[in-house]
């Protein structure tokens, strides 16, 4: 998976970076290794009130798929965020959304 990350108005060191690649590289396994993997995030912070928000960007094959979080924690922001792309990668495989499949 390509990965880029943006952060206007706030100052990422390596480590964070490293941080934010880890925790995507969930959905790097959720696609298998696929091929053409586009992944952008961007972090603003938005004060000390509101956090950090957090918006993620994947793009592979013809889907375009977006996530927007905000957190205090820059690092339980981008977890959200990856959360909900997983949820929307689920609901877009063959097998449908989850609770049509477990018959509810």
């Amino acid at each position: 998976m390509e990965l880029r990350v943006s952060s206007p108005g706030t100052d990422l060191v390596d480590e964070d970076i490293d941080r934010i690649q880890k925790d995507l590289e969930k959905i790097d396994r959720r696609l298998n290794g696929l091929q053409d993997v586009f992944a952008e995030v961007r972090i603003n912070d938005g004060g000390v009130a509101q956090g950090y928000q957090v918006i993620l960007e994947l793009e592979y094959r013809r889907n375009h798929l977006m996530a927007k979080a905000t957190h205090t924690d820059m690092g339980q922001a981008v977890r959200e965020a990856r959360e909900d792309i997983l949820r929307q990668i689920n609901d877009r495989s063959r097998r449908g959304h989850s609770s049509f499949t477990k018959g509810r």
